[in-house]
């Protein structure tokens, strides 16, 4: 029997997970929690159970998978709802996504890897990634804590993604690069030099934006 699971989100990315969760028959998409949409309101075909906050309420195992792309908000909301530990976050890999070497291939709980990404050799993954359609990660590479990539992003080897970094769709980071925590890179951009903290860079070569 499936084991019913919850999604946090309900915006594009909850349609992606939600269509994600169909190669995976063991678990049965059972609705949504999200702050933007009215309990009781059906979405994608599901109905919205309420807001964030009342996953806190809840005292039986329950699975949960978080669908939110901003790596920022999304680490608030799951250190909000991970003080209840009846929450269960599964990883989930697509089974469409290549894993080179899957031995030397750590993976944090709550992380999803979508179709389409190749990944290499001993690389380590922290917890709650989001590793995005026909993304390429390059042998040694690191990636943090709530790290989001989007699609079609190409990180070569031995690069280092620190926690709640946004890599925006297209981008390429070449080999040893490091990205500082909070940092955002635009999409397209090719990355040839550490980002810093929070630091925003675009452009071919990358470079900080001015605003």
């Amino acid at each position: 029997m499936a084991k019913p699971i919850y999604i946090v989100g309900a915006g594009g990315l909850g349609l992606e997970m939600l269509a994600l969760l169909q190669s995976f028959p063991e678990y049965a998409a059972s609705g949504f929690y999200d702050d933007q949409f009215e309990k009781g309101s059906l979405i994608h075909g599901l109905v919205c159970l309420g807001n964030v906050s009342e996953l806190l309420s809840i005292s039986n195992k329950t699975h949960v998978l978080v669908a939110i792309g901003d790596p920022f908000f999304k680490r608030e909301v799951i250190n909000k709802i991970t003080s209840n530990t009846n929450l269960e976050f599964p990883t989930f890999i697509h089974p469409k996504a290549t894993l080179l070497q899957s031995k030397e291939i750590k993976i944090g709980k709550g992380t999803i890897i979508t179709a389409g990404a190749i990944l290499t050799t001993h690389i380590s993954i922290g917890d709650f990634v989001l590793i995005n359609l026909n993304s390429t990660i390059g042998h040694h590479v690191q990636l943090q804590d709530f790290v989001s990539i989007m699609p079609g992003v190409n990180l070569a080897g031995k690069v280092v993604v620190e926690k709640e970094v946004l890599i925006g769709s297209g981008a390429n980071v070449l080999n040893g690069v490091t990205i500082g925590q909070q940092a955002k890179v635009g999409s397209g951009a090719v990355v040839t030099k550490n980002v810093l903290p929070k630091q925003t860079v675009v452009g071919i070569p990358a470079k900080p934006l001015v605003k």
